[in-house]
């Protein structure tokens, strides 16, 4: 190529300072960014953007615990477990939960699948097989929150043999927006 001819020309709207090197604080990352970073990293850290917590009952010689997050975000994923032991066998096991405590959420998954699913009085029941004493029953629930919820939810899971209550817990669940 030779000196005679000229240089390329940048597009309109490209002037000289667009195709200069930043110098300075402009060729970093806002400190604010850093900072806001920092401080979300903080509120995961102790707690405060969400924790999960159990909720346990004991009565009738049988224990129910339920495990899921107590602080959750609209539109957020989360788990619940319901765990079940007893001393004595129970001929039908049978969890309820409130339907309260599920309103304005999807539930996505569940396992094992119950036998039988029913809605009773404000209540979904969940039936399954004969549970032998000292044998432990896990369920697990996938959810997601619905974008609708203000606030959050409460309701009681309840353990039943057949229709006879055993164990009753309240759970609390806080979403925020």
């Amino acid at each position: 190529m030779s000196n005679d001819q000229e240089q390329p020309r940048a597009p309109d709207g490209i002037g000289e300072e667009h195709i200069r090197p930043v110098a300075g604080w402009r060729r970093h990352a806002s400190p604010l960014a850093l900072i806001v970073f920092g401080v979300v990293m903080l509120l995961g850290l102790t707690g405060l953007l969400g924790r999960e917590a159990d909720w346990r009952a004991e009565s009738n010689g049988a224990r129910l615990e339920v495990h899921t997050s107590e602080i959750l975000r609209n539109g957020e994923f989360f788990e619940m477990r319901i765990d079940v032991e007893a001393d004595e066998p129970i001929t039908e096991l049978v969890i309820g939960v409130d339907s309260a405590l599920w309103e304005d959420m999807t539930v996505n998954t569940m396992i094992p699948a119950a036998s039988d699913e029913s809605s009773e009085d404000g209540e979904f029941l969940f039936t399954f097989a004969e549970l032998e004493a000292g044998t432990r029953f896990l369920m697990k629930i996938d959810l997601r929150v619905n974008p609708d919820i203000v606030a959050g939810n409460e309701g009681a899971v309840t353990l039943y043999d057949g229709e006879e209550p055993l164990a009753a817990t309240d759970v609390t669940i806080a979403v925020l927006p």
